[in-house]
């Protein structure tokens, strides 16, 4: 009998909070950390409606970081990428 391995490995963290290397400033506000956390299944769902693949990371930092979209798309290449790769562990092909 043929056994499937349905284990998913677990992210090495399931918090993190993200030092910005270029902060962002929307209005009067600056961001220089964004706080990272696993998302829930109604949070995946909101965020899946944003559109394309950019437009759900964007939605999905706003959502869990608890910052404006304005002030994620503002954000350097490199610390969105690395916001929306942690994020992106959480899930079975991520």
């Amino acid at each position: 009998m043929n056994q499937v391995n349905t284990a998913v490995v677990a992210p090495a963290e399931e918090e993190k909070t993200l030092e910005l290397r270029k902060p962002v400033k929307l209005g009067e506000v600056e961001y220089s950390t964004l706080n990272l956390r696993e998302p829930t299944a109604g949070e995946l769902s909101k965020a899946s409606k944003a559109g394309g693949n950019v437009d759900i990371a964007i939605a999905l930092i706003s959502i869990i970081a608890k910052v404006p979209r304005g002030a994620v798309e503002k954000l350097s290449q490199r610390d969105f990428q690395e916001a929306a790769d942690f994020l992106g562990s959480f899930t079975a092909g991520g």
